[in-house]
């Protein structure tokens, strides 16, 4: 987790209100107190791209670095810079994203950055846009494209599990493994003759924003085939339509 030096020493006299927009301030007995600190946290970096533009994130050692709202950390104040929506500490671009995310979709959130997207009501300024779920979006091959962001999505559920590619044979059945198409983990912490690379959704409920396991769309899996956008290894669909194109060609020549 990242933390950012927050509180300022400013003091104030309207107590409740925001003492700064840009530094997400409050105030309280008498002095301008990061918001994250009115539930002891600090203002750090969360783990999606979004949520750092977005909102407000907080943690601490024992709390998840997240966005404000999920610790309860909420506004009630007309902002400048931050609207409130639902009392959250949420940009204006994202909160219309969010708010009316099937008519902008695939627009700019904000006329300041044409690159950054309503995508699934979220504004995302990721390389994923371009790059099939469940693919590997960064050089050193640790994180992979999930719902529009590139993330490693294991360390959700702990900092030290890694994103892996679960073998395309079960080892113990011989036959086509059903893990292969989906998000796999496994513990660095481990040895590396003791690490196991398992399925995420069964061992660590890890899924998407859909509830759905994670899948790794055009991994290659057993027989040659690749994992497909419902997390099967089928044929390739070009194969497949080659065929149907075909058919009527044979068709006329033995009738």
């Amino acid at each position: 987790m990242i933390l950012i030096a927050g509180t300022t020493s400013e003091t104030c006299t309207k107590e409740g209100t925001i003492c700064s927009e840009n530094n997400a301030s409050v105030c309280k007995n008498g002095t301008c107190i990061s918001a994250c600190s009115l539930r002891g946290m600090r203002e750090c970096q969360c783990d999606a791209e979004e949520d750092n533009y977005c909102y407000l994130c907080c943690g601490n050692a024992d709390h998840q670095c997240l966005p404000a709202h999920h610790h309860n950390i909420l506004r009630i104040f007309s902002p400048i810079l931050f609207r409130p929506n639902g009392e959250r500490w949420e940009r204006e671009a994202c909160s219309r994203c969010r708010m009316h995310g099937a008519e902008l979709e695939g627009l700019p959130c904000d006329d300041t950055d044409s690159a950054r997207l309503c995508i699934t009501g979220r504004c995302s300024n990721s390389v994923c846009h371009t790059r099939q779920p469940g693919s590997f979006c960064d050089r050193k091959m640790e994180k992979i494209c999930v719902d529009n962001t590139c993330e490693n999505p294991c360390a959700r559920f702990a900092p030290h599990l890694m994103v892996c590619d679960c073998p395309a044979i079960d080892q113990d059945t011989g036959f086509a493994s059903e893990d292969r198409c989906q998000l796999c983990c496994y513990d660095f912490n481990l040895k590396p003759a003791n690490r196991r690379c398992q399925n995420a959704y069964r061992k660590y409920k890890v899924m998407d924003l859909f509830q759905k396991p994670i899948w790794r769309v055009g991994l290659e899996c057993a027989g040659g085939k690749t994992c497909n956008k419902y997390g099967v290894c089928a044929a390739c669909k070009l194969k497949y339509t080659g065929l149907i194109l075909l058919i009527p060609l044979l068709l006329r020549v033995f009738w």
